[in-house]
């Protein structure tokens, strides 16, 4: 199995064009973090802050994985056809 594995990447983590496909990010503080060209497939996004982070050039990211992390609607960038989940904050 390839991928990161890790719980908690540093805020402002550059991951650019990592294939976290099955990654477990529970609770990963993704704040800033750089997502260019980084495979979601399958990844857990259960609970793991998005504030900051660009996700419009991500890869296989879903609506499912969205509603389930943490993010801003000012502040985290979703890819065309994904919609920012109610529970996201507006700051």
């Amino acid at each position: 199995q390839h991928g990161y594995n890790g719980k908690n990447p540093s805020s402002g983590a550059d991951l650019e064009g990592a294939n976290l496909t099955y990654a477990d990010l529970w609770y990963a503080n993704l704040t800033d973090a750089n997502l260019i060209n980084v495979d979601l497939s399958y990844a857990n996004l259960t609970d793991a802050n998005l504030n900051g982070v660009d996700l419009t050039a991500t890869q296989n990211l879903t609506q499912e994985q969205v509603n389930s992390a943490d993010g801003s609607k000012s502040k985290t960038k979703l890819p065309l056809g994904l919609t920012y989940p109610d529970h996201w904050d507006e700051v």
